[in-house]
């Protein structure tokens, strides 16, 4: 009787110890499993942006004859010259008229080139015309904040 007791309480206990573990190694005090770094850090990075270069960001329709309009946000691509420590890049669209504010960040880990996407918003009202609109680039750790770009962007219909 007391094997069927043991064998009833044992697969929880097991799971519980499962979950734990993963979160040990997947969690903010450790690497996840691929050998990155889990969490930000102190740090700084030199960037220089690269894509997008223009100041202006379409409208669309959507596929297959749906009533839903996309704003097409282009990927962010930098130049990374220099890195230290453990920074993210946190790219950010703003388009307050539309009710737009989507943001994607990357931990910065070396030099080279880094992308960074946005995915495509749809947009739940009337759209025509242009609409005026925000896109920031920053450098960020838990020792301070660089903006690498701010500026001003058009998001036009058609």
């Amino acid at each position: 009787m007391s094997d069927a007791k043991t064998s009833a309480t044992a697969p929880p206990r097991v799971a519980v110890g499962i979950i734990v573990a993963v979160l040990l190694v997947t969690g903010p005090i450790g690497v996840n499993v691929t050998g990155e770094p889990a969490a930000l850090g102190d740090g700084t990075a030199t960037v220089t942006v690269l894509d997008p270069t223009s100041d202006r960001v379409p409208i669309t329709d959507g596929r297959f004859g749906t009533a839903v309009s996309y704003v097409r946000i282009p990927d962010l691509v930098v130049d990374v010259e220099s890195v230290s420590g453990q920074p993210r890049l946190l790219y950010i669209v703003r388009v307050p008229a539309l009710g737009l504010d989507e943001d994607n960040s990357r931990l910065v880990r070396s030099t080279g080139r880094l992308r960074v996407p946005l995915r495509d918003r749809a947009v739940n009202q009337e759209v025509s015309g242009s609409y005026s609109g925000r896109l920031i680039v920053r450098v960020q750790s838990f020792s301070g904040m660089q903006t690498v770009s701010n500026r001003s962007i058009e998001v036009h219909a058609g």
